[in-house]
């Protein structure tokens, strides 16, 4: 390399670092996962100009699947250098392939314990705590947690509690800890409930333990337990996102796309009416465009486009199908494509969908500006031709049809009357349209199978088209023609949620929630149904018989939800707190107290917690106990000035302290008031 170029690569360089360093001040960044990610970004900064060329040329190696070859080529580059610096990046690179593409733990161990080694005198630096972080991720997807745990352990020991190694590296302490006790919770459920709808729903948390990077990290563990629900339990309701995340692992966390297409294939092939099986699909289509099978992803494209209507991300699908028409040349279709995409999708997407088309850093008007600058057809169709032809296909009850014209109208002439009559109508044809093709699909497909078209059909009437004295009838004749299916539980479980929430018709909806308790003693909805039925009670001040529905509610396998903030957050947790409720609602104070804490002292990961500190003050006040009182406040807004999960749940949960905004800083300012007032008596 020339002098000159050799200067100018340097300076570059020396750009890319000021403008990392020149972001990251402008927009004040804190968060821990944020600082992680900006190390990682400096991490790349640590090799010089020289040798971050290699290893750009070394990256496409990596992107064509030849990880062996790239491999074979870091390690030459450590060969040719003694510094320091240089070969920290180059085996943390080496890890990340080992750990990432090839799945050679051993050899991932390698290299991260290289750079320790490297860096053993430098023990602030980035790189360091960064290779021990990665070397605990590896012992986890080896499975070998307890050594995790004493990886983990040295950057905690290593760092003060404020440093982001310490804070980083305890988290992942507790969360290897608490997903090992959740593993036995779960398997001390499937030996209790074996055969029932609670074993399979245990045994796929078992996979979602194995599965998530921030619980065990094992997936290859995870693929074998979804494998054992789908073996033993093919027709359960989370059979299909069994299978679609057994190819969403080999996909996106094992980088093996050929076993990630035979996983997504048997979703649609086993799973066709699934709310899955469009997704799976969708990501075969995303591999064959990497690999550069553009005519294979465009016929897939085109399957999703007229078999799955309502797929939440047709938006991509027709800017996928854009792309593969362009690079296969068929520039007239993929001009349709990109108008359709252009026209009728991006202008109300929503910014969290753009990664979904690839466009995760550019915003709108980015997105919009490229998009125009691909097209150049004038719009040369009659609107009010095309209006007529939709019309005639809404009269033969050819939605599909009518679906695609709409589409095509808004997509030519998007400001024409008729193309804003189609924009105001469409939501409404692509749900009759999915609705045909659900229809056309239950007379060939298995029972189990058409059972969860005909709830999906359900489902479209209630949320898409909100046609609910419809949405019922299709329920109940799912429960009348399959009521042994998983889906007539919870067709039962809709039914009474439309009568409650839609047609306020209070005395249905606790009669649907009866009746599915008596029917479906087993299924997973009667804990939701138990719980509803206990809320119309608290509404209705029937107090004893809201409390009965709540204490039933947590006599059921608790299923927790996983929140921010480390809070954990279930059906049993509101329940217990709703018994608190109704005896605070109806004055029975010192039976509320004792609930209360109960709660306070058994549920420590509540997001109700501070909520629960609010009632035990009020109790106390009601019985003139104001340091207990002031206590309790003290707790609370302790607890919402670390969380706005908290703050959010007292709003929620305590509507008779009138506070007027959403916000902490107004549940703050409300309990302040109430603690002064408390100081004051």
């Amino acid at each position: 390399m020339k002098k000159h170029e050799c200067d100018q690569e340097s300076k570059d360089w020396k750009r890319k670092k000021n403008h990392i360093a020149e972001y990251c001040a402008g927009y004040g960044f804190t968060s821990l996962r944020v600082r992680l990610l900006l190390c990682v970004l400096l991490l790349n900064f640590i090799v010089s100009p020289v040798v971050e060329s290699q290893i750009i040329n070394i990256s496409k190696f990596i992107e064509a699947g030849e990880y062996h070859e790239a491999t074979r080529r870091l390690r030459n580059l450590a060969d040719s250098t003694d510094d320091i610096d240089q070969l920290s990046g180059i085996y943390h690179q080496l890890g990340e392939i080992h750990y990432t593409y090839t799945h050679e733990y051993p050899k991932a161990l390698s290299a991260y314990n290289q750079v320790i080694q490297l860096k053993a005198d430098s023990p602030g630096t980035a790189d360091l705590f960064l290779a021990q972080i990665k070397k605990g991720d590896v012992y986890c997807r080896m499975g070998q947690c307890e050594n995790a745990i004493r990886t983990y352990q040295t950057l905690v020991d290593q760092f003060p509690s404020t440093h982001f190694a310490h804070e980083t590296a305890l988290q992942k302490i507790h969360n290897v800890q608490t997903a090992q006790n959740n593993l036995v919770a779960q398997q001390r459920v499937i030996r209790t409930h074996a055969g029932t709808p609670s074993a399979v729903e245990a045994q796929f948390q078992i996979a979602e333990i194995y599965r998530s990077h921030y619980q065990l990290n094992q997936p290859e563990r995870a693929i074998v337990q979804y494998e054992t629900i789908l073996q033993d339990y093919p027709t359960a309701k989370n059979a299909p996102e069994a299978q679609w995340r057994i190819g969403n692992l080999w996909h996106v966390v094992l980088n093996e796309p050929e076993s990630a297409i035979a996983a997504y294939r048997k979703v649609a092939k086993n799973y066709p009416t699934s709310n899955f099986a469009a997704d799976a699909l969708f990501q075969i289509a995303r591999i064959h465009e990497n690999k550069g099978q553009h005519q294979q992803a465009v016929s897939i494209l085109e399957a999703i486009i007229e078999k799955h209507p309502n797929f939440w991300n047709t938006s991509a699908a027709f800017y996928w199908l854009g792309v593969c028409r362009e690079k296969s040349k068929d520039y007239r279709s993929a001009l349709r494509a990109y108008q359709t995409f252009l026209h009728v999708y991006l202008p109300s997407l929503e910014p969290a969908y753009f990664g979904q088309i690839g466009k995760h850093n550019q915003d709108f008007v980015q997105i919009e500006t490229e998009l125009r600058a691909k097209i150049e057809l004038l719009e040369t169709e009659l609107p009010r031709v095309e209006w007529e032809k939709i019309n005639e296909s809404i009269s033969l009850s050819n939605y599909v049809a009518a679906l695609s014209l709409s589409r095509q109208l808004i997509a030519n002439t998007p400001e024409s009357e008729y193309a804003k009559k189609a924009r105001a109508q469409l939501n409404t044809i692509e749900s009759l349209a999915s609705i045909q093709n659900l229809q056309d699909r239950i007379s060939e497909d298995s029972k189990s199978a058409a059972a969860q078209g005909r709830f999906r059909i359900g489902t479209i009437y209630e949320r898409g088209l909100q046609e609910y004295h419809q949405a019922i009838a299709v329920y109940r004749q799912l429960i009348n023609d399959y009521p042994k299916s998983p889906w007539a539980s919870e067709s039962l479980y809709r039914i009474g949620l439309i009568y409650l929430e839609h047609l306020d018709d209070t005395e249905m909806a606790i009669q649907s929630h009866q009746g599915l308790i008596e029917k479906y003693p087993s299924s997973s909805h009667t804990m939701m149904a138990n719980f509803q039925l206990g809320e119309i009670y608290r509404t209705l001040h029937r107090y004893d018989e809201a409390l009965r529905a709540y204490q039933t509610t947590i006599t059921h396998p608790e299923r927790d939800s996983y929140l921010a903030e480390g809070y954990r957050d279930s059906l049993a947790d509101r329940a217990r707190f709703r018994i608190g409720r109704v005896h605070y609602e109806d004055r029975r104070y010192n039976d509320a107290r004792l609930t209360f804490e109960e709660f306070i002292d058994s549920r420590p990961r509540s997001p109700r917690l501070a909520a629960a500190y609010v009632y035990r003050a009020l109790v106390n006040q009601e019985h003139g106990d104001r340091s207990r009182a002031a206590e309790a406040y003290d707790n609370a807004i302790s607890l919402i000035g670390d969380s706005h999960i908290q703050a959010e749940m007292v709003i929620n949960e305590i509507p008779s302290l009138g506070i007027q905004g959403r916000n902490r800083t107004d549940v703050l300012q409300r309990l302040d008031e109430l603690h002064k007032r408390v100081d004051a008596e």
